[in-house]
């Protein structure tokens, strides 16, 4: 997470410097390690924003197909609550946000402006990752190796000052 304070800030900021973008915070995480997630964000200077956690039901459900995953439910609320906004989705390539990011970029195509998907080290998910993303042309991707590759691909396209 190098750096990833520094351009969630540069994020919040937005193309001017001076704007107010919103920071949703959405995880998988359980609700139990809220206080854990507050106090990680507000020790390493993330920007303020709401922090959207999984429901510790869905535990329960895990194995049955309830539709959604949570985390995908969440982002479409947000989308739908705020239609006029533009997003920028960041994950990492490890759990399902490849696959969850792309989807939702097909449904809200104007308001997703980019996707941002932190590289790990599991060999097998980032080719997966390569392979789910190889022909998407729909918005800017970018896998991230280091922070400062997604300040730079951000600042290119405008995003960020």
């Amino acid at each position: 997470l190098e750096g990833a304070a520094d351009f969630y800030h540069k994020l919040h900021r937005g193309k001017t410097g001076k704007e107010a973008n919103p920071i949703f915070y959405v995880s998988h995480s359980p609700w139990n390690l809220y206080r854990y997630l507050e106090l990680f964000l507000k020790t390493n200077n993330f920007p303020k924003g709401p922090i959207l956690l999984r429901s510790m039901s869905s535990f329960k459900s895990r194995n049955k197909t309830e539709g959604l995953p949570e985390k995908q439910r969440e982002i479409l609320n947000i989308l739908k609550t705020y239609p006029k906004l533009a997003f920028i989705l960041i994950g990492d390539s490890g759990e399902k946000d490849g696959d969850i990011y792309q989807e939702i970029s097909r449904q809200f195509p104007n308001q997703i402006k980019a996707i941002y998907l932190r590289s790990v080290t599991d060999s097998k998910r980032m080719l997966r990752i390569k392979n789910l993303y190889m022909d998407f042309k729909d918005i800017p991707f970018l896998i991230v190796e280091k922070t400062e590759n997604a300040i730079s691909h951000a600042k290119e396209h405008g995003f960020i000052s």
